[in-house]
């Protein structure tokens, strides 16, 4: 598991646990290892250049947030749907496309595409599946490039993808290489973890899936803005849904339902019967 999906997973421990852990205790929890003072060691100095996690006595908390979103009507929040292409090769994925769809009160208010040039070759399965090929990348922009659109597109906005880990992490790697550390801490929804909260009978929640469910199309599949868009649509249908299972009127109230089900609601939008004990 990579750093940042490490520390999302740390996030959402927290967020769940309603007390402080100890910096050992975690570590052994997200690690999978006894409590020592090497696990201790890894994890504090990843939480320390972090800017969700504070490490006081010995325990670790979430820092309050700074962003001013949580409270806000999700009808006036911009959600920034990102989505990447990258060449598929080690190290680390490398963006080669990036799409952002940005949306707000159910509808795409502003959009950014373009091809990137990682420095780097195309692993052939990743020329299969988008179409995009090396020769396509000579002479397009570098990312550090294309940040001041995209900047304009990221800030104050929310942040949203169809498996938001690995998006953030290519975005956050990304950043890092150009020197950048805004973005951090920018609140996040993963369309995917909330299709597996409202919709646990669905057997595939691939995004394929799920637009063909909720009667979605792609202008371009496997291309970033095609597929950004349509997660983007997918977005907002599951919101329509969620609002039906619990109170739903401010990113908190929606970043709550996500990391706490109430699965007796969430049967009811989804027509199943409420027995308590029922299995899902």
């Amino acid at each position: 598991m990579s750093p940042p999906d490490l520390l999302d997973r740390a996030c959402e421990r927290l967020r769940a646990a309603g007390e402080a852990p100890t910096i050992g205790d975690l570590a052994a929890f997200l690690l999978h290892a006894q409590d020592s003072p090497v696990a201790r060691r890894v994890l504090g100095s990843l939480l320390e250049r972090d800017p969700r996690f504070r490490v006081e006595g010995g325990r670790v908390i979430l820092a309050p947030k700074e962003d001013g979103l949580a409270g806000v009507s999700l009808s006036d929040l911009t959600f920034a749907v990102v989505d990447f292409e990258t060449n598929g090769l080690p190290p680390g994925d490398r963006a080669i496309e990036i799409g952002l769809s940005c949306w707000r009160g159910g509808q795409e208010v502003a959009s950014f595409e373009s091809l990137v040039d990682p420095g780097t070759g195309i692993a052939p399965f990743v020329t299969r599946l988008t179409g995009i090929r090396e020769e396509d990348l000579r002479g397009r922009p570098a990312f550090h490039e294309v940040l001041p659109e995209v900047s304009l597109l990221l800030d104050g906005a929310v942040l949203v993808a169809h498996n938001l880990p690995f998006d953030r992490r290519v975005l956050l790697s990304e950043l890092d290489r150009a020197g950048i550390k805004e973005y951090r801490d920018t609140p996040g929804v993963c369309t995917l973890r909330l299709a597996r909260r409202l919709l646990p009978k669905e057997d595939r929640k691939n995004l394929d899936a799920l637009a063909e469910r909720f009667g979605l199309t792609f202008v371009a599949r496997h291309r970033a803005l095609g597929d950004a868009q349509v997660t983007g649509g997918l977005l907002h249908r599951l919101l329509d849904m969620a609002a039906e299972a619990a109170p739903m009127e401010t990113l908190d109230h929606l970043l709550q339902f996500m990391e706490s089900p109430t699965r007796t609601r969430v049967r009811e939008a989804q027509g199943m019967p409420s027995t308590p004990g029922a299995p899902l």
